[in-house]
Formats: C-alpha cells, sequence, structure tokens
C-alpha cells in the first residue's frame, strides 16, 4: 500500500469510528501481542474519549498480557451476537480471515455492514464493508498509533504501553526484519512519554512458569533437521501438555527457537491439541512462509505465517513437511 493510500484509509477508518459511540473490538483466536495490545490500546483510547467499548476474544487472554486489560472484561464468544448488536461498529484486529476467528466467522458475516478491519497479513479475505490493510506495517499496534493520531484520541500512559507491547512482540523486540523508521517512531515517542520497556519485557519474556520450560524441552528433543539443515522440524503433542502441565498459550514463540542453528532458513513448529493440529512458520531466508501456510488454509507473513488442520497428525506433518522442502529446492 503507498503512503498516500494508507493515509486515506485511516482518514476512512478515522471517520467511521468517530461517527460510533459505542465500539466492540475483536481479534483472532489464539490472540497475540500485537493483536491483544492494539485491542488494549484502542479500548483505553476510546473509553477516554467517551466512546462505549466492549472486547471480545475468541480464546482467553493467555496470563502473560493479562496485565494490558486491568479493569477491561474481554468477553468470549458466547457474548458476542448481543454485544455486536449494541455496537455502532465492530473493529477486527490483526486479522482479516475468518478461519482465525474459530466460531465468530457467521455471526461476523451476517454484520458486514457493521464492520471495520485493521490488519497487516497479506492473505485477507472480504470480512468488513471497510478494510484498512497495510502489509507494509511492522505491527497493527504502529497502524493504531496512526488511527489515534487522525482520530485525535488521547495515548495515555496505559495505552502507549500496549501499544509497545503490540510493536515489539510483533516484531521480536525489534529484531526482526520487518522493524523499520515507523516502527521505531511509535516506540520512542511512548518511551519519551515514560513506558518502561525493560519492565514490559520482564512481565511477557521473564515470568515463564517451569511448566514452560519443560515443555520448550519436550519441543527441542523433537527437532528433526531436513535439506542439509535448513529445514527445521518440531513437534509438540497432546500428551506433552499432559504430562509437563503446561497451557496451550505457553507454546507462544516457541517457533522461533529453531532459529538458533546458523544453518536453518525455515522451521515449522506443530502443536497438537485435543480437536486441532496448529502449524507456525519461520523464515529468514527469501523464502516466502505465507505461500506456504496458503496452501493448507492459513496464511500470514513472508517471515512467519501459520496454519492448522483437523486430520491426522502425521500425514498433516509428512504434507507440510514435504511442501517446506520444495519451497527449499535449490537453495
Amino acid at each position: 500500500m503507498s503512503a498516500r493510500s494508507s493515509r486515506e484509509r485511516v482518514q476512512a477508518v478515522a471517520k467511521r469510528l468517530h461517527a460510533a459511540k459505542s465500539l466492540l473490538l475483536v481479534t483472532h483466536a489464539n490472540p497475540d501481542g500485537d493483536g491483544l495490545g492494539s485491542m488494549a490500546a484502542l479500548a483505553l483510547a476510546a473509553g477516554s474519549s467517551g466512546r462505549s467499548v466492549a472486547l471480545c476474544v475468541p480464546d482467553a487472554v493467555p496470563p502473560r498480557y493479562a496485565f494490558l486489560f486491568e479493569g477491561l472484561k474481554p468477553a468470549g464468544s458466547g457474548q458476542f451476537a448481543n454485544l455486536a448488536d449494541q455496537a455502532d461498529a465492530i473493529v477486527i484486529l490483526d486479522t482479516c480471515a475468518l478461519e482465525q476467528l474459530n466460531d465468530l466467522a457467521n455471526e461476523l458475516q451476517e454484520r458486514r455492514d457493521k464492520i471495520v478491519v485493521v490488519d497487516h497479513h497479506a492473505t485477507h479475505e472480504d470480512v468488513g464493508s471497510l478494510q484498512w490493510i497495510d502489509t507494509s506495517a511492522a505491527a497493527v499496534g504502529v497502524m493504531i498509533g496512526e488511527l489515534l493520531d487522525a482520530l485525535g484520541w488521547p495515548m495515555e500512559q496505559r495505552a502507549a504501553e500496549a501499544l509497545v507491547v503490540a510493536a515489539t512482540t510483533d516484531t521480536g523486540w525489534l529484531r526482526f526484519s520487518n522493524t523499520d523508521g515507523r516502527c521505531l517512531r511509535l516506540v520512542a515517542r511512548c518511551i519519551d512519554a515514560g513506558v518502561r520497556a525493560d519492565e514490559l519485557y520482564r512481565r511477557i519474556y521473564e515470568s515463564d512458569r517451569v511448566e514452560r520450560l519443560r515443555l520448550a524441552a519436550r519441543m527441542l528433543a523433537s527437532l528433526e533437521l531436513h535439506r542439509g539443515g535448513k529445514l527445521a522440524v518440531m513437534t509438540i503433542r497432546a500428551q506433552d501438555f499432559a504430562e509437563t502441565k503446561a497451557r496451550p498459550d505457553e507454546t507462544e514463540n516457541l517457533v522461533n527457537e529453531a532459529m538458533r542453528v546458523a544453518s536453518v532458513e525455515l522451521a515449522v513448529l506443530l502443536v497438537e491439541r485435543e480437536d486441532v493440529i496448529r502449524a507456525s512458520l519461520r523464515s529468514r531466508s527469501e523464502i516466502d512462509v505465507s505461500r506456504i501456510a496458503e496452501r493448507f488454509g492459513g496464511g500470514g507473513h513472508a517471515r512467519a505465517a501459520g496454519c492448522r488442520d483437523r486430520g491426522d497428525f502425521e500425514r498433516f506433518k509428512s504434507r507440510l513437511v514435504r511442501a517446506c522442502r520444495e519451497a527449499l529446492q535449490g537453495k
């Protein structure tokens, strides 16, 4: 998206939200720091501007991000229909894929005219009547910072903290290739306003339970290398959760551990739960993992993507590994 097109789109979103007296904010299932941080920041700013705000998350908020929602009460999927009917506008954050919204998909399609989408993923569907999708943005949090400026809504301390969480978690704490000046300017602005990045890092990354470390050990023990060490494949089975007592949300970012290996260009983590297998893909080469994920009904970014399956674990793993090996052909 060109800079001019992005400015026009943010103004259109700002106009729609300015006219709304009540908002319902939604992010994707298996929520991460960008979706949740963006949601919290927009909710806090909208509340300070006099709007009525409700939140809905298809899955529970992971404990590491709970501090973002002090005084806010995200609802579950069962309350969505009632909240959606009361809202003047429904804002979907950090996704434009119905599959990532679980059982909210049908309810959302029935209310398409109310829906505004703010997302930065390359993979998207025609979900809302107004969509601002900027694949050049490092994080949706960056876009929300620009949206608050366009609206003239206040960015108080807690909202600024939430935006730093959004921007830094989606850029590997400003280490990944998607980190750019636009993202750094937002983070610098928030730090200048008093946000303590070191304290946020400790809360998010240095507050793990020992159960998560035990789960990570299981995952690392499963490591397979293919294509001369260029492809790393790791698995976490349902039994691993049962035996370590780790939670599903504690798999966040574990796929990145394989990228410590110098030869690895593409990493895959398959996580088995009772009813679904989730696959996370990471790349540090020219390989676009979103294209691989799209072959399995998923999507994401060029360097970080995901997909899922409800069939046999070994069959899904075999198909996904084959697709990754093909993508590495000649690399």
